[in-house]
């Protein structure tokens, strides 16, 4: 069989554009690598390995082991790959299989910055929470907890774009609290970007959260919780 993930790794090299590369390195920080090619192009190659090679309709674990080949690899635009074949492909897997396909890359330290991380949660979990909800709070109320920084991030951040965020105040309140007293900038921002999407829904819960946790939040936190509230 042939090493799909070298071959997607192939043609997204072949597409490599270093001044698209440098910017995105300078915007992103965190030391990431990046060939420089966009989204659109990085959704054609998926498809286009996908239709040559037939990977979706092999065994899962002949997938998996694809999709961990480019996440673990180190330029962002071959992990963005992993994630939207799952995106892609994955649409009627079980939500286990794909949590626990997600919880590993965490583990493994393969997401190590705010843009992969951030585009798991907004193009897989997010809809994760509003279709199988119980699924996710559950695994999401086990990463709250990890003293990985992505995957600690990556339990509040789904929510700031889900169809059902009112439904969830309580758990955006026990994470949010969870995560604004640690240290780690990141994990203080998914606070900050979900209180700032509950604000449109309900001004006083944000209110009253920021004052009850001050002695934690920061400048940015509150700038952006308090985005959308007029004086």
């Amino acid at each position: 069989m042939a090493d799909i993930a070298k071959v997607i790794q192939d043609k997204l090299s072949g597409q490599a554009n270093p001044q698209k590369a440098e910017w995105l390195e300078n915007y992103v920080k965190h030391n990431i690598k990046s060939k420089g090619v966009g989204i659109p192009a990085i959704r054609a190659i998926v498809k286009e390995v996908n239709r040559e090679y037939g990977l979706s309709s092999a065994p899962f674990h002949q997938q998996t082991n694809v999709l961990n080949r480019l996440m673990s690899s180190p330029f962002t635009e071959d992990k963005l790959a992993a994630v939207l074949y799952l995106q892609l492909f994955w649409k009627n897997t079980k939500p286990r299989a794909i949590l626990d396909v997600t919880a590993g890359w965490f583990d493994h330290r393969w997401i190590s910055d705010w843009n992969v991380c951030d585009w798991l949660c907004v193009r897989l979990l997010t809809p994760m929470v509003d279709a199988w909800p119980e699924a996710a709070l559950k695994e999401f109320a086990e990463w709250n907890k990890s003293a990985c920084l992505w995957k600690a991030r990556a339990s509040l951040v789904p929510f700031a774009q889900c169809k059902t965020l009112r439904e969830h105040r309580k758990t955006v309140e026990i994470f949010s609290t969870a995560l604004i007293k640690r240290e780690e900038r990141f994990c203080k921002t998914a606070v900050g970007w979900v209180l700032r999407e509950f604000s449109k829904l309900d001004t006083g819960f944000v209110q009253e959260f920021l004052a009850r946790h001050r002695e934690w939040v920061t400048a940015e936190v509150r700038r952006n919780a308090l985005k959308y509230i007029k004086d």
